[in-house]
């Protein structure tokens, strides 16, 4: 009787084995990356770079999806509710998950828990620049302007909730900037013209955009808040140079997939990253666009999006930003 226990538990075993081996390998269909962002800008540009090397990596295809609207939310939201197999990736913007959910009633996922991070992809630094007529040429220059012009200084931004407003709002409320926020349509890039043009005197841009214009002198790069000088504009200093600690403000993109993807899969996906932002190719072709690589580990991006909830979520409750 014992003998015929054991034979039908090892048959049993063959039975399950080929289960187990019949499990496909991830991937082993097209990989889909939603951009939460129209076709054309550097959102764009950057996640169908990253769609072209990770899909050699991972020997599939991997296709990139627009899906635009409400800063990045709707496209992050399709992510938050995909099923959590790695085959839906999500191009994220510190915007969608840092700031929106800080300005928004009944926000539609959890920044934090709604996404399973998988790595920073890149830093996208800002500048303020300014119209020559305004007496100022560093950030203290600017602080000390404001204080003795109270109420005259204004700064353009592409919308309520950007960065470049949150920024503004940071430097308003600790550092004593006093300067007024004019909005312009999300996405419009009048504002930078009007800046270029004098209507405006100052606005934070992305330094992809104002370097051309700084190196014409039609715009003064007053200061970057960032850790280093960007090599765009390699003269124009950091806050922390004129001794203002604690305001770095730079837009990011990283990747994430839905929460609740296999860790083998996140890993995966990591690893991929690392090794495509390594390559000097890849480097330039950031560079060249305005940004920086800036890989991490899925608990360093998660983190970061903690950070950023923390500090902009400061910022709109003293402000009282609403969207």
């Amino acid at each position: 009787m014992s003998n015929r226990r054991t034979h039908l538990a090892q048959l049993g075993a063959l039975c399950v084995a080929p289960l187990a081996v019949a499990q496909p390998a991830y991937p082993n269909k097209p990989v889909k990356l939603i951009v939460p962002f129209g076709a054309g800008g550097s959102a764009d540009m950057l996640a169908r770079l990253l769609a072209e090397r990770l899909g050699t990596a991972l020997k599939t295809q991997v296709i990139v999806e627009n899906k635009p609207g409400a800063t990045g939310v709707i496209g992050a939201t399709y992510v938050a509710r995909s099923a959590p197999d790695g085959y839906t990736l999500l191009l994220v913007f510190d915007g969608t998950v840092g700031i929106a959910p800080v300005l928004q009633d009944n926000f539609p996922f959890d920044p934090v828990r709604g996404l399973a991070p998988v790595a920073k992809l890149a830093d996208v630094d800002l500048v303020i620049a300014a119209h020559p007529s305004v007496p100022a040429r560093n950030i203290n220059e600017l602080l000390q302007y404001a204080k003795a012009n109270p109420g005259k200084l204004s700064y353009a931004s592409p919308g309520i909730g950007s960065t470049a407003q949150m920024a503004g709002e940071l430097l308003r409320l600790n550092a004593g900037l006093d300067w007024v926020h004019i909005p312009y349509a999300s996405g419009s890039g009048k504002f930078v013209l009007d800046v270029v043009g004098g209507t405006v005197p100052a606005a934070f841009i992305s330094v992809a955009v104002a370097a051309p214009f700084i190196a014409d002198k039609k715009l003064v790069g007053i200061g970057i808040p960032s850790p280093q000088r960007n090599a765009a504009i390699p003269d124009v200093p950091t806050f922390r140079e004129g001794g203002l600690t604690g305001f770095d403000a730079a837009s990011w993109f990283g990747l994430s997939a839905p929460a609740g993807t296999p860790k083998e899969i996140v890993d995966r996906l990591n690893r991929e990253t690392q090794a495509i932002l390594t390559d000097p190719a890849v480097t330039a072709r950031l560079q060249g666009a305005g940004m920086s690589p800036a890989w991490s580990t899925p608990d360093a991006l998660g983190n970061l999006i903690r950070d950023d909830l923390a500090k902009w979520g400061d910022v709109a409750r003293k402000a009282k930003i609403k969207i």
